[in-house]
Formats: structure tokens, sequence, C-alpha cells
């Protein structure tokens, strides 16, 4: 398990013996044997809100490794922005999309540089239909996702040929239509998480009931 912060000493039923808690650089870890009844409700307990990452359940000699995927997602919720337990077999597309960040975005802005010349509602509306159309399989599993009447996702799709050209009927080209859009995505909901770690972390430092100048006094 990934922390930020350490909770101090296990409590009852979670014995010394169990637990093994170590730092590596800055941030301290836990390794805990698996499986332990009761364990989510134990670590959820102890822990008191801190945000905490738990790898996967791995044999004793590839322990550094679970660590280190949970460290990896650690570093993708930032602290205090989203407090609790995650699981890392809740987030494997995510952290093998972002094993190598730059890659990850040369591949976004590959496809999804195309549409830079778009307004920001033409984009949002081009993203989502080819993403509902990729995700669905189809025109009529797009239009039942996004809502809308099949021939209105036609329409755009014929938009979508002129910028993607035959990389719609490429299978391979699709495949890294899907990741590119899906890379956006989690990019876009870790910039958030960050903006809201900003901004709790300001209010902590500011708090609630700062003076504040009004009338320009």
């Amino acid at each position: 398990m990934a922390l930020y912060s350490s909770p101090g000493t296990p409590p009852s039923g979670l014995s010394g013996t169990e637990v093994v808690a170590g730092t590596k650089g800055t941030l301290p870890y836990l390794l805990i044997p698996d499986p332990l009844p009761g364990m989510p409700r134990v670590l959820a307990l102890w822990l008191e809100g801190r945000t905490a990452v738990v790898g996967p359940a791995v044999p004793v000699e590839d322990a550094v490794v679970s660590l280190g995927w949970a460290r990896k997602l650690l570093t993708m919720v930032p602290q205090g922005a989203s407090a609790g337990i995650h699981f890392v077999d809740d987030h494997l597309a995510t952290l093998m999309l972002f094993q190598d960040p730059l890659l990850a975005s040369h591949l976004s802005a590959k496809w999804l540089g195309r549409l830079a010349d778009m307004t920001p509602q033409q984009r949002q509306w081009t993203e989502e239909t080819l993403l509902a159309w990729l995700e669905g399989g189809g025109t009529l599993p797009a239009a039942r996702l996004l809502r809308i009447h099949p021939q209105a996702v036609r329409n755009r799709l014929r938009n979508l040929e002129k910028v993607f050209g035959s990389g719609l009927r490429d299978p391979r080209a699709r495949f890294e239509l899907l990741l590119a859009l899906k890379i956006q995505i989690m990019a876009s909901e870790y910039a958030r998480l960050r903006r809201r770690a900003g901004m709790l972390s300001l209010l902590q430092t500011t708090g609630p009931n700062r003076n504040l100048r009004t009338n320009g006094r």
C-alpha cells in the first residue's frame, strides 16, 4: 500500500507481525498479507480519511512490483483531492496508458490534434460522437448513447470522415482513436483532481474565516 503520510501505530487486528511499514524516498508504504478477514474495514478506520492506494496481491518476491504500481497510481490521485482507499485492480487500464505519459500524449495528439481548428462546442460534439460510435460499435448504439436521432449521428460521422479519412475504416486506427479519447478523458480527470487539491490546500492555508477587504477598506 502506498500513502502520502503514515497512519501511525496499527490498531488491533493488524499486529506488527502482519504489517511491514517502511519509507521509500519521502513516502511511507505498508506491506500487508492477503487475505485477512475484515481488512478493508480495518484499513479504512486506521487510515482516517488518508489517501492510499492498494496494489494487487502478488507473491512475496513480487511485492516491490505491486508497490511500484500502487505508487504510480498514487501520483495520479493528488493528496487531499480524493481521500480514501483506491485499488490498482480498479485502474489497470489507466496505469497501462500512463506508464509512459509522453507516449500517451503523443498518441492523443496524433489523432485529436486534427480537431484543433474547431470551436470548443464543435470539438465536444465531435469527440462525444466519436467515442459513442467507437464504444457502441455502430450508428444505432451511438444514437442511443447520445440520446439523439440516428440520422444526426450519420451527419456527424460524415464530418468525421472528412477529418479522419480512411482511419475510421481501419481497425487499428479505430483502436488508437479510442485510446486517444480515453487518454484525454483520464488526463482531464487528473487535472480536475489537481485543481481540487490546490483549492483544498488554499482553504487549509488561509482558513474559512480570513478577513476580506470590502468596499475599498
